[in-house]
């Protein structure tokens, strides 16, 4: 199977300072396609969202965030980058995701009840693939402020039973970092409005090296 360089994002906000960052890693000539973990925007038009896609030129796989509007979709499966509620293989990979968060008192565009999120991921999960969502797994990559954790119980019932080699997410800004069971390396690439991103590197193993743009320095990390 060939190997995959990956560039992984997300939590863009709307940001010019993400839309730059990402664009311009992209366009470096390292990666083979773009993950996008959601949030694009914060209750922003879809109008962001086709101007950061009309500047990737090459693949790009993604889910909404909770902070997207649900027309997000719609402009993700028009630019054929969506894998929301989908299995798409690429390269040999299988990725399966889904997007939006879970309810909240904010009532945010894009929420979703658990259990539907948990019974709509393991209908289209696959066994060894990559899963791409908004909302991590409970216990990985999502311990907020006050040591909460704000991942999902559903999320992590279909890892466990799934087993995907690679499980990557966004939505809690503070918890950016890798995590890893026997079967699954878990990885939050950090707020992209704040120049933060990684290059996920997918072979017989994975790589994951977590870029600073403002502050001009990386952190790899192997496996």
């Amino acid at each position: 199977m060939k190997e995959l360089e990956l560039l992984v994002c997300s939590d863009l906000h709307g940001s010019k300072t993400a839309a730059d960052v990402v664009s311009n890693a992209a366009a470096s000539g390292r990666y083979d396609a773009v993950v996008i973990c959601g949030d694009f925007t914060t209750f922003g038009s879809t109008e962001y969202v086709r101007a950061l896609l009309r500047r990737l030129k090459i693949r790009v796989l993604a889910v909404p965030g909770n902070c997207d509007v649900p027309d997000t979709v719609a402009v993700l499966e028009e630019f054929e980058a969506s894998v929301h509620n989908l299995v798409v293989e690429f390269e040999g990979r299988k990725f399966f995701g889904f997007g939006g968060g879970l309810p909240t008192k904010s009532g945010m565009p894009f929420e979703v009840e658990e259990d539907l999120m948990e019974r709509s991921l393991r209908a289209i999960a696959v066994h060894g693939g990559v899963m791409v969502t908004h909302v991590p797994a409970y216990g990985f990559n999502d311990h907020m402020r006050f040591g909460r954790m704000g991942g999902s119980q559903g999320v992590l019932r279909v890892v466990n039973e799934f087993k995907p080699v690679l499980a990557l997410s966004g939505h809690i800004h503070e918890a950016r970092g890798r995590a890893l069971t026997a079967e699954t390396v878990f990885v939050n690439p950090g707020p992209a409005k704040n120049g933060s991103y990684a290059s996920v590197r997918l072979g017989d193993g994975v790589e994951v090296d977590f870029h600073d743009v403002h502050r001009q320095r990386t952190h790899p990390i192997s496996f």
